[in-house]
């Protein structure tokens, strides 16, 4: 498990990937934040839903959905995927270094233990919506 580091500019690095109760889930670096995905399997009521059209309680929101996700710069795998990100409101944005007159020593820093509980607590989520 690599941790997050901040970046000023973007770029896109695996942090994690793993199996949890048989869905498959990525945590990425975009440099100037992380983001979360969660593969929906070909059988569930989610696969090729829209991100709007699933309400699920992660950061911010989900934020996508695709059938494809960059794991970096040059490798793209096949799928259904939904995600979040973490820049919002008071999240910490790489770039903001470039501006000294913002106030960023209260804005959430993420680590990639904190996303990946987040994403366990998503695939339960998901796995009891599937049950309704």
């Amino acid at each position: 498990m690599e941790e997050m580091i901040y970046k000023k500019y973007r770029t896109i690095r695996l942090l994690y990937t793993s199996k949890y109760k048989n869905y498959n889930y990525y945590i990425l670096s975009l440099g100037t934040h992380p983001t979360a995905y969660i593969e929906i399997k070909n059988n569930s009521k989610f696969f090729k839903k829209e991100y709007e059209q699933i309400n699920l309680n992660v950061h911010g929101g989900l934020t996508y959905s695709n059938n494809y996700l960059y794991l970096n710069e040059n490798t793209k795998i096949n799928g259904w995927f939904i995600g979040w990100d973490y820049a919002h409101a008071f999240d910490y944005y790489g770039f903001y270094e470039l501006y000294s007159f913002m106030d960023i020593s209260n804005d959430k820093k993420w680590t990639t233990e904190e996303i990946k509980k987040e994403c366990e607590e998503a695939i339960d989520e998901l796995i009891e919506m599937e049950k309704k």
